[in-house]
């Protein structure tokens, strides 16, 4: 098992009664708390771990010291210097990483904390973390749990996992060999493994033990995932050409299938994003071609008082006939096509959203196929589509204009940000912050764009920046500036090369880099050259790695089960919750080596919350791929509200849900509570393509959404234009990153706000 640190010093604290108290998993601590983490794990008075202290020399004292530093600055604490002739440079150091003052709160987590960058990913690194995890596995409270509802109990538990363990290690189970598990550990990395493990648990089971699961046999044949192309029959019937476009960001390869999109009778554009589809809804129109627009919170018709869009026809009863549709992957009209275009295939790998792109590619109707992506993804699809006896024709681009990685970092200052740079964060709470840093130190305005922030702000966020005659020289972005947006970027800035997913702080992948980086310097954008580079030295090894290496392959696809599945599966148990239903089915879900199971986790979260409510199975599975975020808690309450109508089958009118507070937001605070009242407002929308006797007031809800976007965006750029002052600083900013509001009847009036 690996030792990290933090295992380390959890191991000593349980052991020693006078420390049984620690931070759980994704707590947060102080400074104080984290050297008192440190003393448990290496100081020699540390006497319920090691036993009785013992006198150190100087050299072991000297290390004592590093590793203590070592920890702080791993919590994100750097240690104060001795003298005060390094006081000054010790609090530059603190200040060129966005920290103005102490450090009182940083997240930490008990799990594999040093986790590798995904070429340094091996079979050496998997057989020893599957190792650790196998002894987990015997351990874990939950899996027991899991197993029980399947009637395991905990001695014919221990028989078997054990037996299961020793068959791994000596190479028994064919689909836990290491080798074969580094693909795995990339995309889904220890939640991934440690489920993976379980389901092939219940494989051995099947196999060697029918006897201890009733039924095992059956319930294996009823969640049986193997052949999912063969759930799209009208597909199998055609003669598709399938055509793959890969390259490296700003290569062009989308814009060649939307070329032949154009000059098709009847088209689809599947689009990860509602921005990318609305942008090609907009450059259709605006090149002549009837489009309409299709995502989960808007439908639009091609406005045919455009003198140059005209129908392609009309049907028998008059109404014009569309030739191209652009929408979202999930919401893929069943219908005969011409020509289908799906852009950025390798999401077909995604974790959450994989299955979207596999269902399109195993179920699109069309003649012709065109895949746009990462080079990583083509492998795969020839697997998939020789399954399916298709051919796959690959054309390869190179980058259009030049990109460079820097040498050199910024050196932590913040006076080294110049006009068209992007700054890219990886956490929302920081972008305020760090916005408000540059603007007070360089006297530049920064627009901002992040995940949650609606669609339609970040479209106008972008115009602001890319606008040369605007006051806005600088973005200070999340990771979703990497696709969606076309940008006039000089030069990206990374923060930081580490994100927190929800289970610890890990490096960003090689191909979010690349993405990310290549946003530098787009074509046609009056950039000659784009650059790359780091906010610290410390990162710029990593960043030229990662951007001088090509993404792994994929190795799986993603899958989720229809409906009719679930359905089947709920009635052989009968009262069991929904959550727990779905948790059930993934367990013991027999999936073939190129497929994956889709994770669970956002959607397990939303059943739970409606989980005390009389839906029925289809019900409840159209509700938990709606666009919620259970985290929320203003959604959170939205969603109760919604998912009462469909259940008691009332009418819901959105007036009698949604109450926009009657201010404008004026921090970040106040700016994330309209955002979340915003999709709550899309979920509404959402809710009436599907739910459409239930959920009527459509007209009231685009108007309701777009005053509450409005108010964003007036929030967003109601700041006071900071202004240098003698000192080389600024002054009308707010150093603590609040937004300051500035009636502006100029910003009212671009907004159409009076």
């Amino acid at each position: 098992m690996q030792r990290s640190l933090a295992a380390g010093v959890l191991r000593s604290a349980t052991r020693c009664s006078a420390h049984s108290v620690l931070p759980c998993k994704g707590h947060t601590i102080d400074r104080r708390t984290a050297l008192d983490l440190f003393r448990r794990q290496y100081h020699p008075t540390a006497a319920c771990e090691r036993g009785a202290p013992k006198k150190k020399s100087k050299k072991q004292l000297i290390i004592t010291k590093n590793k203590r530093d070592n920890v702080l600055e791993k919590y994100g604490f750097a240690s104060p210097p001795e003298d005060s002739q390094s006081t000054d440079k010790f609090n530059r150091y603190n200040r060129a990483r966005g920290r103005d003052g102490p450090q009182k709160n940083v997240r930490v987590t008990f799990d594999e904390m040093k986790w590798p960058q995904d070429a340094d990913l091996d079979e050496k690194f998997a057989a020893k973390t599957l190792k650790s995890r196998l002894g987990r596995f015997q351990a874990n409270q939950d899996v027991r749990r899991r197993c029980g509802y399947f009637g395991i109990g905990d001695g014919e538990f221990v028989e078997w996992s054990g037996k299961f363990a020793r068959a791994v290690l000596a190479g028994g189970i064919e689909r836990l060999v290491p080798k074969d598990l580094v693909p795995l550990l990339i995309r889904s990395r220890l939640e991934g493994l440690d489920n993976f493990i379980l389901n092939q648990f219940f494989a051995y089971l099947e196999r060697d033990a029918p006897h201890v699961v009733k039924d095992m046999k059956y319930l294996r044949e009823i969640t049986d995932l193997r052949f999912p192309h063969e759930w799209a029959p009208g597909a199998r019937t055609m003669k598709r050409r399938i055509i793959m476009h890969v390259g490296p960001t700003n290569s062009g390869k989308t814009y060649h299938a939307l070329e032949r999109l154009k000059h098709c009778q009847a088209g689809v554009y599947c689009s990860p994003l509602r921005l990318l589809a609305h942008e090609v809804y907009t450059r259709m129109m605006s090149a002549g071609v009837s489009c309409g627009l299709l995502t989960g919170e808007d439908r639009r018709y091609p406005d045919y008082t455009l003198s140059d869009v005209k129908p392609i026809g009309y049907t028998s009863t008059g109404t014009p006939i569309t030739q191209v549709t652009s929408c979202t992957i999930e919401m893929l009209p069943v219908k005969l096509f011409d020509v289908a275009v799906i852009d950025e295939i390798q999401m077909i790998s995604d974790r959450q959203r994989g299955w979207a792109w596999t269902s399109a590619l195993l179920s699109l109707r069309a003649r012709e196929l065109h895949l746009c992506g990462e080079p990583s993804a083509v492998p795969l699809v020839k697997r998939i589509c020789e399954t399916m006896d298709e051919e796959v024709e690959v054309r390869e681009y190179s980058r259009l204009g030049k990109l460079e990685v820097s040498s050199r970092s910024l050196e932590g200052s913040w006076r080294n940000i110049r006009a068209g740079d992007c700054v890219v964060v990886f956490s929302r709470a920081e972008i305020y912050a760090i916005k408000n840093t540059i603007e007070k130190k360089t006297g530049m305005r920064c627009a901002v764009i992040y995940g949650s922030l609606p669609p339609e702000s970040r479209v106008k966020q972008a115009a602001l920046f890319n606008d040369p005659n605007s006051d806005y020289d600088v973005l200070v972005a999340s990771d979703a500036v990497g696709m969606g947006i076309n940008l006039s970027i000089n030069r990206v800035v990374f923060m930081t090369l580490e994100k927190f997913d929800g289970g610890g702080v890990r490096p960003i992948s090689v191909s979010q880099t690349r993405q990310i980086g290549g946003r530098a310097g787009r074509f046609n954008s009056g950039v000659n050259v784009g650059t790359v580079t780091t906010m610290q030295p410390s990162d710029i090894r990593a960043l030229q790695s990662s951007m001088g290496t090509m993404p792994p392959n994929l190795d799986a696809a993603g899958i989720k089960p229809t409906t009719s599945m679930i359905e089947m599966f709920s009635h052989q148990f009968p009262n069991v919750s929904f959550s727990q239903l779905w948790s059930m089915f993934c367990d013991i879900a027999n999936v073939d080596d190129q497929y994956f199971m889709c994770s669970f986790d956002d959607q397990e979260s939303v059943a739970k919350e409606i989980e005390k409510l009389p839906l029925t199975v289809s019900e409840r599975y159209q509700l938990i791929y709606a666009p919620v975020n259970a985290r929320d808690p203003i959604v959170k309450q939205c969603l109760h509200k919604y998912a009462a109508a469909i259940a008691y089958k009332r009418e819901c009118n959105i007036m009698d849900v949604v109450t926009l507070p009657p201010y404008i937001p004026t921090d970040r605070e106040t700016i994330h509570i309209f955002e979340q009242w915003h999709r709550g407002i899309t979920l509404y929308t959402w809710l009436s393509y599907h739910f459409p006797t239930t959920f009527t007031a459509v007209d009231e809800s685009f108007a309701i959404k777009e005053k509450c976007e409005n108010t964003i965006q007036l929030g967003l750029l109601s700041l006071r234009k900071p202004h240098r002052d003698n000192a080389g600083g600024t002054t009308g900013g707010n150093t603590d990153g609040d937004l300051k509001y500035d009636d502006s009847q100029s910003i009212r009036k671009a907004l159409g706000i009076y």
